[in-house]
């Protein structure tokens, strides 16, 4: 039976929704473009999927980049 990703614990490990959903956009796009995966995932399992599983297995993280005046 496959574990079924919710949204409480996608924010559990990015906090910000804004955040999460620009990330898990972002390495989506790069995963159809053909990024090599982090996490094992199965061949009938979309981007999105695969980057949601990435998230919560802690893969794949954010980080702010503050700008220098």
């Amino acid at each position: 039976m496959k574990k079924v990703i919710t949204y409480d614990e996608l924010l559990a490990k990015i906090p910000n929704k804004y955040i999460l959903t620009i990330a898990a956009g972002k390495r989506a796009r790069d995963i159809g473009k053909g990024a090599p995966l982090l996490v094992k995932c199965g061949k009938k399992d979309t981007a999105v999927k695969k980057t949601f599983k990435e998230i919560v297995e802690d893969k794949l993280t954010f980080g702010y980049q503050e700008e220098n005046e």
